[in-house]
């Protein structure tokens, strides 16, 4: 993962999302360290609907930072999926020291996955 826009770091975030466990009724809590906050924004209509689903993820401490992740999804009257995008920004602390924390949480997570397929 070189940026905030590359595929990895959406995935990665999805996998941490998972790895939570988190009930879509919550709106904060705290996971490897890191705070995080949901909030979800919708709308619903006959011919088309949207949900943004803003997350709000913050290291706390000396060196800490924050970074904002949004997924955006639409929906057509059918309920089918019509435009899905997603996107991050760092909003505040040193973006290295962002990067830095989710790289080491894809090598986490990589080791553990190769660890799981060498016990297979």
């Amino acid at each position: 993962m070189r940026s905030f826009a590359a595929p990895s770091l959406f995935r990665l975030l999805h996998i941490l999302l998972g790895e939570a466990g988190v009930d879509l009724r919550r709106t904060r809590w705290n996971h490897r360290g890191v705070d995080w906050l949901r909030q979800r924004h919708s709308f619903t209509s006959s011919t088309a609907s949207f949900a943004i689903d803003q997350y709000l993820i913050t290291k706390p401490g000396a060196n800490g930072w924050t970074l904002l992740f949004v997924k955006e999804m639409w929906w057509d009257s059918d309920d089918k999926s019509i435009r899905s995008t997603q996107w991050a920004k760092p909003l505040s602390g040193p973006r290295a020291k962002v990067l830095d924390w989710l790289k080491a949480e894809e090598r986490r997570i990589n080791a553990a996955s190769l660890a799981t397929k060498a016990a297979e």
